[in-house]
Parts: C-alpha cells; structure tokens; sequence
C-alpha cells in the first residue's frame, strides 16, 4: 500500500496537498536509503506530512522495491499537483524520484515528470524549481546523447543557481557541463568545469560533491594522458567514497582505477558492486571495461560474452555511446580471432553509431 492508501486510513478522506505532503515525506524517506543521492535537490517549501515512522519504515525497508511498485503512482501525483497548480509539491517530488530512476535508468518517466514540473514552476514564477527541472531535463539528454540540449539545461540550470546564491547547486550544473564536455571529447574544458565545481564543493564541505568531482578529474586526466595526477584524484575519490560509505560512487571510481591501472580486480570489484547495487548501466561499463583487458590478455571467450551482455543493456536503454564503443570492440575482437567477415560488420555498425552521435 502507498502513502495514498495509508494516509485515506490514518487521516480519512484527504485533500490533494495532504495526500501529495505524504508522497513528499515518504519518497524523500526511501531516497535516503538509496545507494546514490549525490546530486540530489529539495523543494524546502513544499508541504510534508510524515506517516508514523513504524509504517514509514516498513514501507521503505527494501527502498528499490518500494519504488519499483510506486514510481507509475509517483509520476501519477507529480502531474496531479502540476495541473492544480502545486508547483513546489509537482518538482519536489519528481526531484525525490530522480536517485530511483537514474539508478533504475526509467528515463521516460524522468522526463515526462520534469516537462509536467518545469511547466508548473515556470507558471508559478518559481525560479529555484524552475532551475532544478532544468538540471534533472538536462541529464536525460546527457544520457541519450544529446548534447546541445543537454549543454544548453545545465547552462541555463546554472545561471539560475548562481543568481539564487546556491553554490551547491550551481556547482552541480558545473558538474553536468563537465560531462558534456567530456563526451564531446573536449577533456581541457572538461576538466576545468570539474576543477570549478570541486573548489565550490571543498568551500561548502560537501564531501559526497568532492568525492564526485575527484572522480570526474581522474577519469579526464586518464583521457587527456595526465596518468600521475588521475592517480592522485582517483586515490582521493576513493578515500572518500570508503569513508563515506558510498558503494556506487566507489564502484565507479574501481572503474577507472582499473583504466588507469590496467587491473582485472578493479573492473571485477566494480562489477559486483553494480549488480549487488542493481545498477545495469554502470555495470554495462563496467563489464566493457573488463572486457577489454580480457580480450587484450587473449581471454576472447569471456571478453565476447561481457561485451555482448553490455551491448545488450546499452541498446535496452538507448545508450548510443555505450553501444557505439561495445560494438567497436566486439568488431575488433572478432578481427583478432580471424573472424574478418564478422569483424567488419561490427566495425562498420560502429561507424553508422559513432557518426550518429552529436560532437
């Protein structure tokens, strides 16, 4: 039962904004028991009403299933209180969905909830609300490749920010023009954004936002050839991560600890965190990455069947990038075992995806 169902037996017939308040209170609940909130935004005027915290934390012990069966029920309520009207009720609450479905990768849902919120705070003359659709719009076109829209939300993201004098938020747009640049191969100007948006997160003592940044530094220092500095920042992220407690973000720091070492045991450690995490798009990488060091040590068989699990995930979620550089190597690979007719017909589908994507 949700918080709909809870709150008509607890309180009795209820109005829209007290049944929104308990979707509020009862999704931000189970997103704190999510593995990765990083880059999470609150509505902090949006009303709340907590359930009893024995039925709370009942409903929200296993957080993934609980939003597994509500997520269709959330994106429900987000475009109930944008059409009354309730702009700060409709972003927070599609802002508590986004952990869930960035792990979960439902990125139609996290698109139709933003536009409906976006909407709703525009007509509101919400700015902060406005700014942070922004930002969660802007990431969906990150991850379906396209980059101008992309670039483009997280500028206008940020500017709001600045002028609202929110430097965490700012420097999270910061972040979002990080990896635009770092997609479209620009690692200098990548690496100057993160670089901005670490000195914003060491100022505010946001240790989650450093351990972010010093990741997104390593990894850009391994593509721009930096390999002593990408050392040095990835050591750091995953310190931080460890003390932090942070699984996910030390799983994606084992990735690139394993580019930069090449090491099987990083990719492998990372992959287990993944999947113990539920996380199928990072694990898609991470078993991309692995797969590259076995077919590099002449493991074919298993580098084979790796690229092929993640070429599977990465076409599911209309990941183009990922299935641009899984299909690559799976061409290659074949090349290198005498398959040439095989091999050629993967190189060639990875040239059509490459030249798809937007520079």
């Amino acid at each position: 039962m949700g918080p709909l169902g809870v709150a008509r037996e607890v309180a009795g017939p209820p109005g829209v904004e007290r049944v929104l308040a308990a979707w509020i209170a009862t999704a931000e609940h189970a997103t704190t028991r999510l593995p990765t909130t990083v880059f999470s935004l609150t509505a902090a005027a949006a009303p709340r009403w907590r359930l009893p915290e024995r039925t709370l934390d009942r409903l929200t012990a296993d957080p993934v299933t609980w939003f597994e069966a509500e997520h269709e029920a959330l994106a429900g309520a987000v475009a109930v209180a944008a059409e009354s009207g309730l702009a700060q009720s409709a972003w927070g609450l599609a802002a508590a969905m986004v952990p869930y479905l960035d792990l979960r990768c439902h990125l139609g849902t996290w698109r139709r909830t933003h536009t409906l919120a976006l909407s709703a705070a525009r007509a509101a003359g919400d700015r902060y609300g406005e700014a942070a659709m922004l930002r969660g719009l802007a990431q969906v076109s990150l991850y379906q490749d396209r980059y101008e829209e992309a670039a483009a939300g997280f500028t206008r993201s940020r500017r709001i920010f600045h002028d609202l004098g929110d430097t965490r938020a700012e420097a999270i747009s910061i972040c979002g023009l990080g990896a635009v640049s770092q997609f479209r191969g620009r690692h200098a100007r990548s690496l100057g954004h993160f670089r901005r948006a670490l000195a914003m997160f060491l100022a505010l003592g946001d240790q989650h936002g450093e351990a972010y940044a010093r990741q997104a530094i390593g990894r850009a220092c391994i593509r721009s050839g930096d390999l002593a500095q990408a050392s040095e920042s990835l050591g750091q992220a995953m310190r931080l991560a460890q003390e932090l407690g942070d699984a996910h973000r030390e799983g994606c720091v084992c990735v690139q600890m394993g580019q930069l070492h090449q090491a099987m045991s990083f990719h492998r450690h990372a992959l287990e965190i993944f999947e113990s995490l539920g996380d199928r798009h990072c694990g898609a990488y991470a078993l991309q990455s692995l797969a590259g060091l076995q077919a590099a040590g002449g493991e074919l068989a298993p580098a084979s069947a790796g690229l092929e699990r993640a070429l599977e995930v990465f076409r599911e979620l209309g990941d183009r990038s990922g299935e641009a550089s899984s299909t690559q190597l799976l061409g290659e690979l074949h090349r290198s075992a005498g398959r040439t007719g095989l091999a050629l017909d993967y190189l060639r589908h990875a040239s059509a995806l490459r030249r798809s994507l937007p520079v």
